[in-house]
């Protein structure tokens, strides 16, 4: 037979031998729910994700009821008046472009005062000569606002060169920066009517 005092130890021995396979168990169990918890966090944020994604994706495919509709083709009547505003077009972008540089020339003293004048004189003359062939012109009904827009266009053209011309007679840069105004609008004109009978049309000022 074991006797009492032998037996203290033994059982002693086995209860901490129990406790500590609680406590692994513990241990194990918890590591295991921080892991499955992990787990959880990151399928959710998958899924979160996912919907975003898609959520965006239908976004962008769905139809733009503000956007207008197609432009149509112009009529034969209406191809032939933008064939022939046309051949007239190079000349007034060539000259706007002439009023332009001519001011930057003028602006960073790579170009004294008479230059300035001539170049703009140059550029008036030609600005002059495409109006006549444009009042020459006879719009379609459908077209008769684009052809009262260009001539607008021209005349602030023009409004600009005489202002840019007073600087060679009193020398102020002040009518410089009043005649960016008016080229400025005279180029948003243009850009309408090439909208318009010219789709694309690139405007160098």
């Amino acid at each position: 037979m074991v006797s009492s005092q032998d037996a203290s130890p033994a059982i002693a021995v086995g209860a901490t031998g129990r406790r500590g396979s609680r406590r692994l168990a513990r241990a194990k169990l918890l590591v295991a729910g921080l892991i499955v918890l992990a787990l959880l966090v990151v399928f959710c944020a998958s899924l979160l994700r996912e919907a975003t994604m898609v959520g965006r994706t239908a976004g962008g495919a769905a139809p733009r009821p503000s956007l207008a509709p197609p432009r149509p083709a112009l009529t034969p009547v209406e191809e032939a008046y933008a064939q022939a505003l046309w051949a007239i077009h190079g000349d007034v972008k060539s000259a706007a472009y002439n009023l332009t540089f001519s001011g930057l020339r003028y602006k960073l003293r790579q170009a004294d005062g008479p230059e300035l004048g001539t170049r703009v004189q140059r550029a008036s003359k030609s600005l002059g000569q495409a109006e006549a062939r444009v009042h020459a012109l006879a719009p379609p009904p459908s077209l008769r606002h684009v052809h009262a827009q260009y001539l607008d266009a021209v005349h602030l053209f023009q409004r600009s060169a005489a202002e840019m011309l007073k600087v060679t007679e009193d020398g102020r840069d002040d009518h410089l920066l009043a005649a960016h105004p008016l080229s400025q609008e005279a180029s948003d004109k243009l850009l309408r009517v090439g909208n318009t009978i010219w789709p694309g049309e690139y405007l160098p000022n």
